[in-house]
C-alpha cells in the first residue's frame, strides 16, 4: 500500500478510536439528557441544531473543507510553507468575520428566528446562548481544516475528546452540585451552556497546539524557508481557496437550509396529522435525540473515513493518481456496506429492547427497527459524498444531495399530514437509497475503468458477492445465536441487568459476524501489508 493510503488508514483509525470514545461518552450523556429533560424539552433542545447547522455552514463548514483540500494540494505540488500558512490565515480571517457577524445577528434577531423560522417561541433564550460560542467553534474548524490538509489527524481527534469531556463535566457539575433542584427549563439552558463550554475549551486547546506547531517549525529552520518564499506569494492558492470555500459554503448552505426546513416542518406536519404541540415535539425529540443516537453511533468509523478522504482524494486528484481514487472508492464501498449490514441486523433484532432498556421509550425502539435498513445507505453515502467533494466536484454532490432531500420533503409535506410518522420514516429510506445510487452512477467510471494494466482487479476491489450476499447470509446465525443468548440471560438472572445482557448479546452478534467474514474472505487483512516498491514500479512500467 502506498504512503498516501497508509496515512489515510492510520488517520481513519485514530479518528475512529477517539470518535468511539466521544460517541460512548456522548451516548451516555444523551441518556442522561433524556432523563433530565424528558421527551418534550429534549425536542426543544434538539431544535437549536437546525439553526446552528445553518450558521456553522456559513462561517465554518465550507471553509474548513476548502482549507483541507487546498492545503493538501498546495503541499503536494509545492511543499511551500509560506503558501500553506498564508492560505490558512486568509481562510481563518474570513471565517472569523462571518462568525462575529452571525453572532451579533443571532443575539439581535433570536426572537424573530424562534417565532418565524423554527416556529417555537420558547427557543429564544437558547438561541442567544448558542451564539456565544460561534467564534470559538469557527476558529477550531479552521485549525482542524489545516491539520486535515497536512494529513495529521491527531490534533482534531484529541479536540473531539476535549470538547465532549468539558461539555459533560460542565452539565453534570451544574446539575449535580451547583443547581440540583433546577427546573426542567433551567436544565435545558444548562445543557445549551454545556455546548458552549465544550466548544470554548476545545478552541483553546487547538490554538495552543497550533502555536506550538508554528514555533516548532520556526525552531527547526523552517523560518528561513518561509522568508525565501514570502516574496513569491501564493495568489493562486488563495484564489482557489476563495473559490472553493464560496462554492462549498453556498452549496452546503442550500443543503443545510433544506435539512433545517425538513427538521422544522416535521413537528408542524405532525400537528396537521392530529398531534398536539407537546406530542409533536415529543415525537421529534424521540426520533432525533434517541433513535438517531443509535443509528449514528457506528457512523464514527465512516465519518472519520469521510473527513480524511477529502484531502487524500484531493491530493491524489492533484497528482493525477486515478488508481488511488479508485482504491479509495472500492474500499469505502466494501467496508461501509459491511458495517451497515451488521448494524441493520443488530437494530432489527434488538431495536425494541434497546429503546426500552436504554431510553425507557417504546416509540424509540419502534423507530429504530423501521430505520435499521437505513444504515448501509447512510454510512456509504457519507463516504461517497466526501470522495466526490475531494475530486472538487462539489456541484455533483450538491445536486445529488438536493434531489435526496427534495424526496424527503415531499414525503413530509404530502404523506405525513395524512398517514403520520410511518410515511416519513419510509421517505428517509427512499431518499437515502436514491442518493447512494446516484453517487455510484457518477463514480462508475472510476470503479469499472477498463481492463488495461493500470486498472487490473485487485483484492481491494469491491465484489458484490463478498460485500453484500455473504454478510447478509451471516446475519442469520449471528442473530439467532445473539437473540437466544439474550433470552437465556434474561431468564436466568434479574431484569435489573438487562443493559448488560444487551451488551453481551451485541458482542456475540459482532463476533460471529466478524468470524464469518474472516472465514469466507469477506474481509482480509492483507491490504495492510506494505507492498514491495520495486514490484509496484515494475508493474507500472
Amino acid at each position: 500500500m502506498g504512503t498516501m493510503a497508509r496515512k489515510l488508514l492510520k488517520g481513519t483509525l485514530l479518528l475512529t478510536i477517539t470518535g468511539f470514545v466521544t460517541r460512548i461518552l456522548g451516548f451516555f450523556y444523551r441518556i442522561y439528557l433524556a432523563d433530565m429533560l424528558g421527551a418534550h424539552y429534549l425536542g426543544i433542545y434538539q431544535l437549536i441544531f437546525p439553526v446552528y447547522a445553518i450558521c456553522f455552514t456559513i462561517y465554518g463548514a465550507g471553509i474548513q473543507t476548502a482549507l483541507s483540500q487546498v492545503i493538501a494540494s498546495e503541499k503536494n505540488q509545492n511543499d511551500n510553507v509560506c503558501s500553506v500558512m498564508k492560505i490558512f490565515r486568509t481562510g481563518t480571517a474570513i471565517a472569523l468575520l462571518l462568525a462575529f457577524g452571525l453572532q451579533f445577528f443571532m443575539w439581535w434577531k433570536a426572537e424573530w428566528i424562534a417565532l418565524h423560522f423554527v416556529m417555537e417561541p420558547a427557543l429564544t433564550p437558547y438561541l442567544r446562548i448558542m451564539a456565544v460560542f460561534f467564534p470559538f467553534c469557527c476558529l477550531s474548524a479552521c485549525i482542524n481544516g489545516y491539520y486535515y490538509g497536512i494529513q495529521d489527524a491527531k490534533i482534531p481527534a484529541i479536540t473531539q475528546v476535549i470538547e465532549q469531556i468539558f461539555r459533560i463535566f460542565f452539565v453534570f457539575g451544574m446539575t449535580f452540585f451547583m443547581m440540583p433542584d433546577a427546573t426542567v427549563e433551567e436544565n435545558c439552558r444548562i445543557a445549551v451552556w454545556g455546548l458552549a463550554a465544550g466548544e470554548i475549551s476545545s478552541c483553546f486547546f487547538n490554538v495552543w497546539k497550533l502555536w506550538k506547531h508554528c514555533r516548532d517549525r520556526s525552531d527547526s529552520g523552517k523560518r528561513k524557508l518561509y522568508r525565501q518564499h514570502r516574496q513569491n506569494g501564493c495568489s493562486a492558492g488563495i484564489r482557489s481557496l476563495l473559490w472553493l470555500a464560496s462554492t462549498l459554503t453556498l452549496t452546503r448552505l442550500f443543503i443545510t437550509f433544506l435539512n433545517s426546513v425538513e427538521t422544522v416542518l416535521l413537528p408542524a406536519m405532525l400537528k396537521r396529522y392530529g398531534c398536539s404541540s407537546e406530542e409533536a415535539l415529543s415525537i421529534y425529540g424521540v426520533l432525533t435525540g434517541m433513535t438517531f443516537s443509535f443509528l449514528l453511533f457506528p457512523s464514527t468509523i465512516t465519518n472519520s473515513l469521510a473527513v480524511l478522504l477529502v484531502p487524500s482524494v484531493a491530493e491524489a486528484d492533484a497528482a493525477g493518481d486515478t488508481r488511488m481514487i479508485r482504491r479509495s472508492i472500492s474500499l469505502s464501498i466494501r467496508y461501509c456496506l459491511l458495517l451497515g449490514i451488521l448494524c441493520t441486523g443488530i437494530f432489527m433484532v434488538f431495536g425494541k429492547e434497546l429503546g426500552l432498556v436504554i431510553f425507557h421509550n417504546e416509540l424509540a425502539g419502534d423507530f429504530l427497527v423501521t430505520l435499521s435498513w437505513l444504515c448501509p445507505f447512510l454510512y456509504l453515502g457519507t463516504a461517497l459524498t466526501s470522495i466526490i467533494n475531494g475530486m472538487k466536484k462539489t456541484h455533483i454532490s450538491f445536486l445529488i444531495t438536493a434531489v435526496s432531500l427534495g424526496v424527503r420533503i415531499l414525503f413530509l409535506l404530502w404523506a405525513v399530514p395524512v398517514y403520520g410518522m410511518r410515511l416519513y420514516l419510509i421517505g428517509l429510506l427512499v431518499s437515502q437509497l436514491l442518493q447512494v445510487l446516484l453517487e455510484l452512477l457518477y463514480l462508475k467510471p472510476y470503479l469499472w475503468a477498463g481492463n488495461d494494466a493500470e486498472t487490473v482487479r485487485t483484492e481491494e476491489d469491491f465484489d458484490a458477492f463478498r460485500g453484500i450476499f455473504v454478510p447478509g447470509i451471516l446475519l442469520i446465525p449471528s442473530a439467532v445465536t445473539a437473540k437466544s443468548s439474550y433470552r437465556w440471560l434474561g431468564s436466568c438472572f434479574s431484569d435489573r441487568y438487562a443493559i448488560l445482557y444487551l451488551a453481551a448479546a451485541g458482542m456475540i452478534f459482532c463476533m460471529i459476524y466478524l468470524a464469518g467474514l474472516l472465514l469466507t474472505g469477506g474481509i482480509t487483512l492483507s491490504f495492510l501489508q506494505k507492498r514491495n516498491p520495486s514490484a509496484v514500479s515494475s508493474h507500472q512500467r
